[in-house]
């Protein structure tokens, strides 16, 4: 019964770009719990909404692709910033990030040394900020998202950057990346992962080759409601670590805090 919801997921405006591997995992839970194809279908849209038509239903990706076409004619630094400013501003979860662009990513790679391979999962906008990353650009930038239209955009903008990398459709909870790397990114992700799959978290925490790893929180609801979610999302952290058996270091902000600590590469 599944192939036909996942059919039928695929057709939907809403979903038809979302990765064709999440939609069949969440078919399959769906349809595991709901013998009638009609509650099944309903709970799996629910589940996306949560996962993934929450975070893109909004979004203007014409907006993005405009960004794209204004790139190659920026001929200043400060100009391809702006483009890419206004790439991030598409989203409320990459604009609370902009204040902190350049003090975040200059904590973050003092602490793990200048990168040769970076792996950025359920990337959402993310790459659009490597004109703050200040990585050389034969650094090998590897994205992963789950809307196919996000990984088209993301590499466009990687070939215009001249950034060496890639962009990937795919789910990292079917398929966690293979790749070796220098530091992973897993910004504002664990919580969606969580609500998906019980230890959604740990297994891919534990599948993640890297020398180092960082994870981060948002400390506010994009309502911006504080609801307890620092001392939470630490608790959580925590026991994350607890199990991975290592320390982190904590790089606090006033609307993210970042963990830093060594992968299982």
């Amino acid at each position: 019964m599944h192939d036909k919801l996942v059919q039928s997921l695929k057709r939907s405006r809403k979903y038809r770009y979302c990765c064709e591997d999440t939609l069949t995992r969440l078919a399959e839970w769906a349809t595991a719990r709901h013998a009638n194809p009609k509650k099944a279908e309903k709970a799996a849209k629910r589940k996306l909404h949560q996962v993934y038509a929450a975070y893109f239903e909004k979004v203007d990706l014409r907006r993005v692709e405009r960004a794209l076409d204004l790139l190659p004619e920026c001929t200043r630094p400060e100009a391809a910033q702006e483009v890419c400013l206004d790439v991030l501003r598409c989203h409320a979860s990459t604009a609370e990030r902009i204040p902190i662009l350049s003090v975040a990513y200059a904590a973050i790679f003092d602490r793990t040394g200048t990168p040769q391979s970076v792996l950025d999962l359920a990337c959402g906008f993310n790459p659009f900020a490597l004109p703050w990353m200040g990585l050389p650009r034969d650094t090998r930038y590897v994205a992963l998202d789950i809307d196919s239209r996000l990984a088209a955009a993301t590499n466009r903008f990687l070939s215009i950057w001249g950034q060496a990398g890639t962009a990937f459709c795919a789910d990292v909870l079917l398929l966690p990346p293979q790749e070796a790397v220098d530091v992973a990114l897993l910004l504002k992700t664990l919580p969606c992962l969580e609500q998906q799959e019980p230890d959604a978290a740990i297994r891919l925490l534990q599948h993640i080759r890297a020398r180092h790893v960082v994870v981060s929180f948002p400390t506010r609801s994009l309502s911006g409601k504080a609801k307890g979610m620092s001392r939470r999302y630490d608790a959580l952290m925590r026991t994350l670590l607890g199990q991975l058996g290592v320390s982190a270091t904590v790089l606090p902000h006033a609307l993210e805090t970042f963990y830093v600590f060594p992968g299982a590469r």
